[in-house]
This record gives structure tokens, C-alpha cells and sequence, in this order.
């Protein structure tokens, strides 16, 4: 899975990444684990609010952000002290369309129980809903979007979890350099709503280290994939990149195997998706891919966790394991300072505390990223996705 989205009206955590009481739907989706010491916990109760597409085409990714936070609320209520406070969650629907985003940004802030919001999902409906949350004192935690811009702001209220598309790019393009050292590469980006970002980090390392690199813009809409190939070989490139989403881009993985090519590729993490290996089998082999989700089989201290959601939720998405990593950031923010409204959450934001997380150790830099980014490399090997090493040494993973 990626955590990073797809085009204009669609997609996972980026851009435009109806209108009416339609576009609301809200409930309480979470309860505190009580029974232990009655139904009226003495510590109070905090409410996390939680923004994101859940009627419509991405539904499916929402309900994983949900699971996300829903564990990570059920594992520390069941682990609470007779005076420690319980957590709950209510969502609200955006459908990962921006109108419905700015209602549901609206909605959220209304509700005077919630402390903090967990979403969007897509990047340009967190960008424009920011003024909302600003506005209201409320702090945004980001689980999926990867959009350079939504820490551009120096509003101070946003977090975002993920490795931002330029830092990324760079990322990749240095560990192709260490593991291939090629000399001519081609970066193929769609005028799409993701990819740019990733495609012009990639880009720039490599041409600041001297490695001869072409980018190739081609249609989103109606993309001709074979003239991109032919265009593609006639460069001979040692080394292909492709900075864009399985849905979109996928398909010139076939025509570039079948035109003979044999070099390596390398994607951005909108191909870390099961659909890359599932419907492009021995194309796709031997792609690598960097993504913001770390080998939770390799974190001793995520295994638990992982497991444990898994039995109840199925596999933990990075989707739903950075949700997760919000939620505990939030649980983690109201036990420090003992926060009982979102004034009091908004202002730990400033704090460069660090936070344990299912993901990892995070400490955020003054503009919400995180300080110490990273990104994970995965290769399709035999048919399924193996991690083959970081950008940057991580204690985190044991291998």
C-alpha cells in the first residue's frame, strides 16, 4: 500500500487527493473499554476526531484509517489506571472530496468533545481545511499525505507523520546511486496529481551528483504507453524511475519488459501496493520501491501490535498503521500534560518531544514533519514484497 495518492477527484492522501448534509456522516466509532471500573471513567474521557472518506470510492481506505485509530484506543483503554482518562473516537466523512472535506473540517471543529482531528487523507483537502482548524485551536494530525506543501504554512498546528514526496525522491535517488551507481537514468512522471514532488527530488539528487537524468512527462488521462516506451528505450537508460501510482502507471511495466528492456526499475511508494504484484506477477519483478512504512515484522517493538490488530482487522495497511501511530501521539500528548481540551493538545504541538510509536521513535521539526526522516526500500522477489534496506540507519528494525 502507498501512503501517497493518485490524481485530480481521486486517490489516497493528496490532491483533488457533494456538497449538503449528505457529504456528514458521524458517530461514535469508538468506545472506551469501561466495565473494568464502571461505566464512568474518573479520569474523564478524550475525544479524537477522526476525518476522512468513509461513503464512496475510498471508503475502503478510511475504514483502514479508522481500524488504525479504533486499536490503538482499544489497547490503551484496556491498559488504563482507575484515574486515567479513556479515549474515544467519532469520525466524520469527507469522501475524500474537497467540498465535503471543508464541511467535515466544519463539523469536526463543532464538536466540542474532540480535542484534536486525525485526517484527512488527501492532501489539498488538509491544506484547505487548515484555516478551519487554525481558526479553532484544533491541532491535525496527518497519517497518509505526503504533499509537500501542507507544512509549508508555519501555522503550528499540523503534524504529519509520513516522509514528505520531495525528501522521498531524494531518497530513492540516493539509494539507487549507492546500490547501482548508474549513469543515465529516466524519470517518468504523469501530469497527474501525484508525482511531480517525488519525480523532481529524485531528479535533482541525481543530477547534483552528475548522473545524466531525463524526466518524461506523459498524459494522465489518456497516457500512450507505447510511445512513452519507445521514447523511453531510446534514451538507453541504466536505470528507470517511476514516479506515479500502480492504477495510473502500471501498465508500462509490461511494454517495457516486452520491448526487451532488462535494467532495473524503481517506483515511488504509490507502487508499494499488493495490486503491483497481483496484476503485473513476473513484470514487476525485481521493481523496488521506497516507501514511508517500515518492515513491521522486523520492529520488535511494533510485533505485538501488528499481530494483535491483525486478528481483529486484518493486514495493518500503512494506512492504518500510521492512523495508529496519530492516535498514540494524541494519547501520548493528554497523559504528558495531563490535557483535558484542545488548547491544551495544540499547545504541546511546540514541544520537540519524542514519541513512541508503532512506526517508530518520532520528534517533529518546527514545521510538523518529522525531524529524523526516513524511507523503507521493498523488491518484488518470487512473487511478493521483501524489504531490502533504508535510506537512513534505523535502531527501530532488526535485521
Amino acid at each position: 500500500m502507498a501512503l501517497i495518492g493518485r490524481r485530480p477527484g481521486a486517490g489516497i492522501a493528496r490532491r483533488s487527493f457533494l456538497t449538503g448534509g449528505a457529504a456528514f456522516a458521524a458517530g461514535a466509532s469508538a468506545t472506551p473499554a469501561l466495565a473494568t471500573f464502571g461505566d464512568t471513567p474518573l479520569g474523564g474521557t478524550v475525544e479524537m476526531a477522526v476525518v476522512g472518506p468513509f461513503t464512496g470510492d475510498q471508503a475502503n481506505l478510511g475504514e483502514q484509517m479508522t481500524n488504525g485509530v479504533r486499536a490503538a484506543i482499544n489497547d490503551a483503554n484496556q491498559m488504563r489506571g482507575p484515574l486515567d482518562k479513556a479515549y474515544t473516537m467519532r469520525s466524520f466523512d469527507d469522501q475524500n472530496l474537497l467540498a465535503s472535506g471543508l464541511q467535515a473540517a466544519d463539523f469536526a471543529c463543532d464538536d466540542s468533545a474532540a480535542v484534536a482531528v486525525i485526517g484527512h487523507l488527501k492532501g489539498v483537502i488538509t491544506e484547505q481545511a487548515l484555516h478551519t482548524y487554525v481558526n479553532n485551536k484544533m491541532a491535525i494530525i496527518c497519517p497518509a499525505s505526503t504533499y509537500d506543501r501542507l507544512t509549508e504554512h508555519g501555522y503550528g498546528n499540523i503534524l504529519r507523520l509520513p516522509t514528505k514526496d520531495s525528501v522521498e525522491g531524494r531518497f530513492a535517488a540516493q539509494y539507487a546511486r549507492t546500490t547501482l551507481k548508474p549513469t543515465s537514468v529516466v524519470v517518468l512522471v504523469q501530469d497527474a496529481d501525484y508525482g511531480a514532488e517525488v519525480a523532481a527530488g529524485f531528479s535533482e539528487e541525481m543530477q547534483g551528483d552528475k548522473v545524466k537524468t531525463s524526466v518524461i512527462s506523459f498524459a494522465w488521462d489518456k497516457p500512450d504507453f507505447d510511445v512513452v516506451t519507445d521514447k523511453v528505450l531510446g534514451m538507453k537508460p541504466d536505470l528507470i524511475f517511476l514516479s506515479g501510482i500502480t492504477g495510473d502507471m502500471g501498465p508500462i511495466l509490461p511494454k517495457l519488459r516486452a520491448a526487451s528492456y532488462t535494467g532495473p526499475i524503481y517506483a515511488s511508494q504509490g507502487f508499494f501496493d499488493a495490486a503491483t504484484v497481483a496484476k503485473y506477477t513476473t513484470n514487476a519483478e525485481g521493481i523496488v520501491v521506497s516507501s514511508s512504512m517500515p518492515p513491521l515484522t522486523l520492529a520488535p517493538g511494533a510485533f505485538r501490535i501488528k499481530n494483535d490488530f491483525e486478528r481483529t482487522y486484518g493486514p495493518m495497511t500503512p494506512v492504518s498503521a500510521f492512523s495508529y501511530a496519530a492516535a498514540q501521539i494524541i494519547i501520548a500528548i493528554v497523559r504528558r500534560a495531563n490535557a483535558q481540551d484542545r488548547i491544551a493538545v495544540l499547545q504541546q504541538l511546540s514541544l520537540n518531544s519524542a514519541f513512541e510509536t508503532v512506526v517508530g521513535e518520532i520528534t517533529f521539526s518546527n514545521t510538523g514533519d518529522p525531524l529524523n526522516p526516513n524511507v523503507y526500500f521493498y523488491t518484488v522477489k518470487n512473487g511478493a514484497w521483501r524489504y531490502v534496506g533504508s535510506a537512513q540507519p534505523s535502531s527501530f528494525i532488526v535485521k
